[in-house]
């Protein structure tokens, strides 16, 4: 073997080295919690810090989830959090000024975690809280996957190489999760899918334990229904999907 061989097998195993870990995280933390007469917001999110495109795909997105979160008015246009924030104060002190007798404080919470990484696909899982008076604020769950080579975050349709029969699959187990007949309507244990046909969840997302489908609150169902989910191991799904999960040995 001659030294270009050498340098070749060198560079190979370095490229891989690298790509590997093509993207690291730390910790944005945002919090009003000391302002006085002002909506509670705090927010816990993982902040990608390589110079990537997957980590300038992920900031983005996360920064654009937290600034639709607090954005109480859809018409008004806020490209960074700390605007969408004041936008947030400005709505609050405007209903205080309005209905000078209810000083209940708004919130809006928000904690994200990296909850699957290789080096082809990252899940990042967003909870929050979110309550603007009423009888009770409204929890919910954010999944976000991101394709680390290309670089961008991936549409819930392009995480299928075979959708029909991932549809058909997640049907059947919803159905059995739910003790809902095979044959039977899929709203007939009190569910409200919409015209009476099964779909899938707007969340879906990678785990370590299986691709995870997730339905929040109001969406197939009641608030006294909660988030439903149902987990589907990688051992069945993995033929189905465009990029394979890590299956556990």
């Amino acid at each position: 073997m001659n030294h270009k061989f050498f340098l070749f097998l060198f560079l190979v195993v370095l490229i891989g080295c690298n790509n590997k870990k093509e993207i690291s995280f730390e910790a944005l933390h945002i919090s009003t919690e000391k302002e006085i007469n002002k909506p509670l917001v705090i927010v816990n999110v993982p902040k990608a810090i390589k110079d990537t495109k997957v980590a300038a795909a992920i900031n983005q997105v996360i920064k654009d989830k937290i600034i639709a979160l607090l954005i109480f008015d859809d018409d008004i246009a806020v490209d960074n959090i700390d605007d969408a924030i004041s936008s947030l104060n400005e709505e609050f002190l405007s209903v205080k000024e309005k209905i000078p007798g209810d000083a209940t404080r708004w919130e809006v919470t928000i904690n994200g975690e990296v909850v699957y990484e290789t080096d082809k696909i990252i899940t990042i899982d967003l909870e929050t809280y979110e309550f603007t008076g009423g009888a009770h604020g409204y929890e919910s769950s954010i999944l976000l996957n991101f394709d680390v080579v290309k670089g961008e975050l991936i549409p819930n349709e392009e995480l299928f190489a075979s959708k029909e029969a991932f549809y058909n699959l997640a049907e059947t187990k919803f159905r059995t999760q739910e003790k809902i007949p095979a044959e039977g309507p899929i709203n007939d244990t009190g569910f409200m899918f919409e015209e009476e046909v099964f779909m899938l969840p707007i969340n879906i997302g990678y785990t370590k334990d299986g691709l995870r489908l997730l339905y929040n609150t109001y969406e197939v169902g009641s608030y006294a229904d909660g988030q439903i989910e149902v987990l589907l191991p990688y051992t069945e799904v993995n033929q189905m999907l465009a990029i394979k999960g890590e299956e556990k040995e």
